[in-house]
């Protein structure tokens, strides 16, 4: 993990301003994906399904389709586009026109993948919040265990995409492939993406409300999430013994 972790930095650095760039449409999803009736517990983002039937109108529910839609495809596009930089920097090349024709193909498998993702969890939830068999701690922590198995087989999603040019279907069998057999770095990954989450939390809770969201943002945009993406680049061509 080390070598890993070693070469993960080496990338980003190399590649900081065109994924600084990449990374733009993160600022745009992330405020976007927080116009939605959601709240977090437990790591977890979940919607506020309550409020889904008595307090919002056909409008504002085709509204937030439209916003969870757009923030999806231009999360999808920002993890595509990492990637492919990361990708050209491996193979010492440079992005050309036809690689930025092959991100636009990338991003709407990709996008396919995560809306896949996120239509399971939320069937999940509202499977269990129509149910009525459980308390709300008991609903919380099913959720997050179930969208926490979810996350483990797209993680390496974008990778399989990406690098492999692999389908839809393809993509979560090699994401998945990857996490089993992976399962030490996968941990590692995890454990590097909570330090990172609970030192940004210590961090911006000393600044002033008006200001620490957007800081947190911005630093979660265009420095950890990418970064993190990077590293997963790392951990996925490690099953091609090139690192």
């Amino acid at each position: 993990m080390n070598r890993i972790l070693s070469n993960a930095f080496e990338a980003y650095w190399s590649n900081r301003k065109l994924i600084a760039l990449f990374s733009i449409p993160f600022l745009i999803a992330l405020p976007l994906a927080l116009l939605l009736p959601n709240y977090t517990a437990l790591s977890g983002i979940f919607l506020r399904l309550g409020s889904l039937g008595s307090d919002v109108s056909l409008p504002e529910t085709l509204a937030m389709i439209g916003v969870l839609l757009v923030s999806l495809l231009l999360f999808s596009f920002a993890l595509v586009a990492v990637n492919s930089d990361v990708k050209a920097q491996r193979s010492y090349n440079k992005l050309k026109h036809a690689d930025f024709e092959r991100m636009e193909e990338a991003t709407f498998k990709l996008f396919a993948v995560l809306l896949i993702a996120f239509l399971a969890t939320f069937a999940f939830n509202l499977l269990l919040y129509q149910s009525g068999g459980f308390s709300e701690a008991e609903r919380v922590l099913l959720n997050s265990l179930f969208a926490t198995a979810v996350s483990l087989v797209v993680l390496f999603a974008p990778q399989a995409i990406v690098l492999d040019n692999a389908s839809v279907e393809h993509a979560f069998t090699l994401s998945l492939g990857l996490t089993a057999r992976r399962p030490a770095q996968v941990a590692l990954l995890v454990i590097l993406s909570a330090a990172l989450v609970v030192a940004t939390t210590f961090a911006f809770s000393l600044l002033p409300l008006q200001v620490a969201p957007l800081l947190a943002i911005a630093v979660n945009s265009l420095l950890f999430v990418p970064f993190l993406e990077v590293v997963k680049v790392q951990i996925y061509l490690s099953k091609y013994n090139l690192l």
